[in-house]
């Protein structure tokens, strides 16, 4: 996971960079509600210039996840 993705976690999730995990699941984060999924959702769409379906926004539920679905859409996560 890049720093740009690390960055835009953290203020997404109101988390410090240092606590953003790649085995941290939403259910771990006490501010990950509803009204964040979508703030994550639209923050990822114009972060990366992408347009994330159903199925994609479902699997947000973890900060692996989201490096996935990332991946699936063609983004470069590489430092």
């Amino acid at each position: 996971m890049n720093q740009r993705l690390r960055t835009l976690l953290s203020d997404v999730l109101g988390l410090r960079a240092s606590e953003i995990r790649i085995d941290l699941p939403r259910s771990a984060i006490a501010s990950w509600d509803s009204l964040k999924q979508m703030d994550l959702v639209t923050s990822l769409e114009r972060e990366y210039g992408i347009e994330l379906e159903l199925a994609d926004i479902i699997r947000l539920d973890s900060i692996a996840n989201i490096v996935a679905v990332l991946a699936d859409k063609g983004v470069d996560l590489a430092d």
